[in-house]
């Protein structure tokens, strides 16, 4: 049950431009940070939708490739999940502004669009911390974000 509500949380509204606050890491934040059809957190998501993400980062060394990655918080616990292999395979690929490899002190804007399972119980005030990632692993940013799952 904990495993399904933390799902819930990470998977739709990872990222806002209002009320997006800086991960417990300290990493970078992006430039910008937007969920479609979210304007300020807690961001309400529609379980069984699916919903556009896109952040705007700027890269402070070279980036080869990256990837995305979540945790979740609940009760205090943070909890790693994976992200469907789509997402994480293709970044690059999702890029709309820029291309990979991305140089160093480029502005480069990644897109991508999950599917919310109407599996999961709704849930309420989940903090959320997306990472992008390089392909040696070291966060390129991080932002938080405060969701609601809902039906």
């Amino acid at each position: 049950m904990l495993r399904y509500l933390i799902l819930a949380a990470f998977v739709p509204a990872i990222l806002a431009t209002n009320g997006v606050t800086r991960c417990q890491s300290n990493a970078d934040q992006p430039i910008e940070a937007n969920v479609i059809g979210c304007s300020q957190t807690p961001c309400n998501i529609k379980l069984g939708e699916r919903t556009g993400i896109e952040i705007i980062f700027k890269a402070s060394r070279d980036v080869e490739n990256f990837k995305p990655k979540a945790r979740a918080y609940l009760f205090g616990l943070g909890i790693d999940h994976d992200l469907p292999e789509d997402v994480v395979n293709s970044a690059c690929k999702n890029l709309s502004a820029g291309e990979c490899p991305i140089p160093k002190d480029t502005v480069v804007a990644y897109n991508f669009e999950l599917l919310v399972s109407e599996s999961y119980p709704p849930t309420n005030n989940i903090d959320v911390d997306i990472s992008l990632v390089d392909q040696a692993n070291n966060v390129i940013v991080c932002s938080r974000i405060r969701i609601n799952a809902i039906r």
